[in-house]
């Protein structure tokens, strides 16, 4: 069985890219890159919710008729 100092020069030598597999794997972590379903999906959660929260600001879209009577307004 090897000691904890042989395995940690061991890991010391491992190319940058395996090292940090290695930790992940030691900390447990490792997440795997999301798939193409799985992006697709999180969209179209994304997208059925667009535009159905409520907000205190308002802007010039939301009030475009009286921005745009201000604006053309004679100002005598």
């Amino acid at each position: 069985m090897q000691t904890l100092e042989e395995i940690l020069a061991a890991a010391r030598q491992l190319p940058e890219g395996e090292r940090k597999r290695l930790v992940a794997e030691l900390q447990g972590n490792e997440q795997d890159e999301p798939t193409e379903e799985a992006r697709r999906g999180a969209m179209e959660g994304w997208l059925v919710m667009a535009g159905s929260f409520h907000s205190d600001y308002t802007d010039v879209s939301t009030d475009k008729y009286k921005h745009l009577a201000e604006a053309y307004a004679d100002k005598r």
